[in-house]
Formats: C-alpha cells, structure tokens, sequence
C-alpha cells in the first residue's frame, strides 16, 4: 500500500540560498516515513527546493520525495548500529571553535545550521579539534529541540571535516539515532570526524553529547565532493 502527503520545506530552514538544509530535510522525511524496523536513511538525489509544495509516496519499504515527475529524496533502512564520535570536552569544544574556517570565508554564509549571517539560526561553529586528526567540535546551546532540527545539528560539522573552500562537498545521505534527551539552554558538544574518503565520496560520523557528557544523538553521512 502506497500513501501519500505532501512536503513543504520552509524558507527559515535553508542550507545553501535556494534549497533545505540537507540535514533538516532528512530527519523531516525520517519523521515523515519511519521504517518499520531500523533507522530511516535518506537519500538526496537532488537540491530539496524550499516553499515549492512536493509529494511524499511511502510504501512498505521505501519512500520518495518526488517535485512533479522528479524525484528529489529516497528513504529506505538500516539495522546496522551507528558508531558515536569518541566525545571532547566543552573546553576542547570551545578552543576548536576559534579555528572554524566559517568565520572568514563561508559558502553558504545564510545556512540555518553553520550560518552566520542570520539572526534566527543555530550559529554552529565547527572547528579543528587539537591533536585528533579529521576532527572537528563546537559548542551549542540549544533552544529548539524537534527531531529535524537535531538531524541538521548532526549534519553540517560533518562537511566541515575537510576545508569546503578547497573541497567543497554536498550531503548525499545520511541516517542518524537520536537516542537522548536535550536539554534547553545548556551547553552541548557536536564533535564530528571524517572516517573514510574514496574518490569523491567522504564518510562522516557526527555525535552529539548533553551537558553531563551522556550521548543525545548520533549520525552516519556520505558527502560527495562537486569535483572530481
């Protein structure tokens, strides 16, 4: 049995200019389709656009997100366990911050997540971490907890893994485990690590940890570079 909705991503939740932020979108369309059995993991296959209404057709085991006859997004499964980002303090999480390559040169300087230059977005700051290769960390103090908003926390320091400036890479899929509470107003640490890079594609682990050090959430993604 096929069922059908319909998907409108709002315009405050953008990564580049003109599309979703690709994190926010997958953790909407996990919510949206929920496997049966496992963790959603979704599939971009192109730039989800914002305010343009699209058509969400979940069968028994996948779904898609189609713009007309175009499919933008595939939600399928996985029962395999999503390893967490050995954790860093939140001082080790606020010096990598100094280091965050978007202070000065940012390619989607608007981006709801790692954005700067708003003033209703989340302002993570993903910097290198000292002494752990590949590795990036920030702090965050959140005052919006919904799933889609936690999928995008676990999405952006992923890209910011490799320098986008000389690499610059787009989220291709992604599946992510909430398994913890947030909580708001305090400070929490986002740590990410790129594990594996062949050819144009990058895997990305990105965890999330509460104030008290416990495990709130955590993701697997593959970024594909835009050249070769």
């Amino acid at each position: 049995m096929i069922t059908e909705s319909e998907v409108l991503v709002p315009a405050r939740f953008n990564g580049p200019p003109e599309s979703g932020q690709g994190g926010y979108v997958c953790g909407m369309l996990a919510g949206l389709a929920p496997p049966a059995e496992g963790t959603a993991v979704v599939s971009l296959l192109l730039p989800p656009p914002l305010e343009r209404p699209m058509r969400l057709e979940a069968g028994p085991d996948q779904a898609v997100l189609l713009l007309g006859e175009l499919v933008v997004a595939a939600v399928t499964s996985t029962t395999e366990p999503i390893p967490a980002v050995p954790p860093v303090s939140t001082a080790e999480a606020d010096l990598a911050m100094e280091g965050y390559l978007g202070w000065d040169d940012h390619p989607f300087p608007t981006c709801y997540v790692c954005g700067h230059e708003r003033e209703d977005g989340l302002f993570l700051a993903p910097g290198p971490v000292l002494g752990r290769a590949d590795t990036v960390a920030c702090t965050w103090v959140p005052n919006e907890t919904s799933p889609e908003v936690l999928w995008g926390v676990l999405d952006c320091p992923g890209g910011w893994t490799a320098d986008p400036r000389d690499d610059p890479m787009v989220l291709t899929r992604m599946t992510a485990d909430l398994v913890g509470q947030v909580r708001l107003g305090e400070p929490h640490v986002v740590v990410a690590q790129q594990v594996q890079r062949i050819g144009r594609i990058a895997t990305n682990l990105t965890s999330l940890y509460g104030p008290d050090g416990s495990l709130v959430g955590t993701s697997s993604a593959e970024w594909t570079a835009l050249t070769p």
